[in-house]
């Protein structure tokens, strides 16, 4: 991941590789991405990007142990985070009212918790299954939900296409409301109570016990 490259204003956005540093999320310390092994090109620019960013552990919801084995010796600075242990591999769809979704999810903020960052989230495009798990970080640590909203239609903005939704909906801040609404048992969902339903929600939804939603959050909210 050594030496100078040339980046495009766009190949950042255009891969879905952004910063997410918003509430109390401390800056330098979490990222979000589309899956950087699909391709020669986006390897080496996210690689880059990786790289900048001092990326010392990667959470991959998309693919199993067995799938990533096949593909993670053409990206060098993935393969080492992976030979370290630093690399958790979930298979996760985005079914996220399954009993499986909730263990993936419990194992994936268990893994953040259990490891140093900066750390990357990524599934295939960056968009639904990444962007959920965006949101309830985001949501954890104090964001505005308009903020929220405009971190998860930026998705829109890459070369990738939601698996579930349509182009109809990319400007549509009603998706991402959904989305929240999932975490407050479809409750009315504000500002003022945003923060406590995703405390609530890691709790009894994803049976994170209180201590460890306490240790999440101050992971996050150390600058590394």
């Amino acid at each position: 991941m050594s030496g100078k490259r040339i980046i495009a204003p766009g190949d950042a956005q255009s891969l879905n590789f952004r910063e997410i540093c918003m509430g109390s999320i401390a800056p330098g310390t979490l990222y979000r991405s589309s899956h950087p092994i699909q391709d020669n090109k986006q390897e080496k620019i996210i690689a880059f990007l990786a790289a900048r960013a001092r990326i010392a552990a990667v959470i991959n919801l998309s693919d199993t142990n067995s799938e990533l084995r096949t593909k993670v010796f053409f990206a060098p600075w993935y393969n080492k985070l992976y030979r370290d242990n630093q690399v958790i591999t979930l298979g996760m769809d985005f079914n996220y009212s399954s009993e499986e979704f909730r263990k993936k999810l419990n194992k994936c903020l268990r893994f953040i918790i259990s490891t140093n960052g900066p750390w990357l989230i990524h599934c295939h495009a960056g968009v639904d299954r990444t962007g959920y798990v965006s949101i309830i970080l985001e949501a954890l640590m104090g964001t505005s939900m308009d903020e929220i909203v405009n971190d998860y239609l930026q998705s829109f903005n890459s070369v990738f296409d939601s698996s579930i939704y349509s182009a109809a909906n990319k400007k549509d801040s009603i998706v991402v409301m959904q989305l929240l609404s999932v975490m407050g048992n479809y409750l009315a969902i504000n500002d003022n109570n945003l923060q406590a339903i995703a405390e609530h929600y890691m709790r009894n939804t994803i049976g994170l016990r209180a201590e460890e939603v306490e240790l999440l959050k101050r992971k996050l909210a150390e600058s590394i």
